[in-house]
């Protein structure tokens, strides 16, 4: 199975080999005798080819020795192999089954009311400190509407009984 940069490398090839057939196409372009020519075509063509080959020969070598198929595949799909920005690879050890993901919280029915009244406290603040095209009003910001929605969430849960009347603190210093 190839890998990617074998593709790559592939593809750069083809546009090679294709940049040089147009090259030896204007040959016969040129003002120079028949026999020239000829010369010219076939020297360049054996030229190009042995250039071309030596080139993405090496360039396939290089590629296979830095990061093999095999190993690039198996580094690719196993989860326990880093690569760093310096490209050092690193294995970390395999999770246990206590690291695995908690299951979501169970949502409660106070928690259900409690979302409940403040998704309403908060389109209820929004009404009042947008405009209809969405933008504040005048002396309205995101803190001020957040504000508001807080007091009266509170006060909504107040009066279904569902917290007590906070106890205010005294401002007085001791």
């Amino acid at each position: 199975m190839a890998s990617k940069i074998d593709k790559v490398i592939d593809r750069l090839e083809r546009l090679t080999n294709d940049v040089n057939q147009i090259k030896r196409s204007g040959i016969p372009l040129l003002p120079v005798p028949p026999l020239v020519k000829s010369a010219l075509r076939t020297g360049t063509q054996r030229i190009d080819d042995t250039l071309t080959d030596a080139y993405f020969g090496l360039a396939r070598d290089i590629a296979d020795v830095v990061l093999p198929a095999d190993v690039a595949m198996e580094i690719i799909n196993n989860p326990n192999v880093l690569m760093d920005a310096s490209g050092a690879i690193s294995q970390i050890p395999a999770r246990s089954a206590a690291a695995e993901p908690k299951k979501p919280r169970k949502v409660t029915a106070k928690m259900k009311k409690q979302r409940k009244i403040q998704s309403t406290a908060f389109r209820n603040a929004n009404a009042k400190g947008r405009k209809k095209d969405g933008t504040f009003r005048s002396g309205y910001d995101q803190s001020r509407i957040a504000r508001m929605a807080q007091k009266e969430c509170t006060k909504e849960r107040q009066r279904l009984g569902l917290c007590e009347k906070p106890k205010r603190r005294s401002k007085k210093k001791k």
